[in-house]
């Protein structure tokens, strides 16, 4: 069964396992405690519907969608532009740009490497063979959600004992690499419950649906964010849209 808001027509996630947990609608905040459900049926501000009905009306990808355009707003919105420039600044001061972090966000390292290298700047991930000798002149961006991985701790370290800049985007500024980190950019989410940023039961059947993982967000903003530091860079570097063109890779 699921409880939809009759506001915003979102599915209302429990938290909590006890007698006073509650529901709290995924849209609008709408927070309904467990022995209030009967009442908030009768008044109309909720009401409920067999799964498959709604996911058949609604769309789960919809929810899912929603939220993490939601996120983007929040981050736009209380982005530090006297943090962001100091990044940019370091980015162009920097002869060579190394870049790392692990799992899904790599595949955001290698994105963002890549635009860097059609704008013509000494840009490598870091675990790959190519990079060469790393100096003081050099920068070191890290992408960690959590901020606390041992291999990005220790490239913080080496990268600071070198005397190179160490950037870092993340979620949590109070990380063991954000305290060996010169710039810091902290992503926060909206809202965080435990391990998921929505953790909707839907309790039919004892089975559990978990939306959307934390990490997803993360990775989404911080995708997004460097993709706007580089339109920052095309104006700074004065190009256009053929000189990148022609640092595409051309034997597709």
């Amino acid at each position: 069964m699921v409880f939809i808001c009759t506001n915003c027509k979102h599915p209302l996630r429990t938290l909590g396992l006890s007698k006073s947990s509650y529901l709290k609608c995924s849209k609008c905040n709408l927070i309904i405690k467990k022995n209030e459900i009967d009442s908030a049926i009768d008044s109309n501000s909720i009401k409920y519907m067999k799964s498959n009905e709604y996911h058949e009306k609604y769309h789960l990808i919809t929810v899912s969608i929603e939220k993490i355009l939601d996120n983007l707003k929040y981050i736009a919105k209380h982005l530090d532009l006297s943090l962001i420039n100091e990044f940019i600044k370091t980015i162009l001061s920097s002869e060579t740009i190394f870049i790392t972090g692990s799992g899904k966000s790599k595949l955001i390292c290698c994105a963002f490497c890549m635009r860097l290298v059609h704008l013509s700047l000494n840009s490598f991930i870091m675990d790959e063979i190519t990079p060469h000798h790393i100096s003081k002149k050099d920068c070191l961006i890290i992408i960690s959600e959590h901020g606390e991985s041992t291999i990005g701790s220790v490239n913080a370290k080496n990268a600071k004992d070198i005397g190179c800049k160490v950037l870092l985007l993340t979620s949590n500024p109070n990380s063991k690499i954000a305290k060996l980190s010169d710039i810091i950019l902290n992503l926060r989410k909206i809202d965080l419950n435990n391990d998921y940023l929505e953790h909707n039961s839907y309790e039919e059947n004892a089975d559990y649906l978990e939306l959307l993982h934390t990490s997803t967000i993360f990775e989404v903003l911080s995708s997004i964010l460097l993709d706007g530091f580089i339109a920052e860079l095309i104006v700074k570097l004065n190009k256009h849209e053929k000189d990148l063109k022609n640092k595409h890779f051309n034997l597709e």
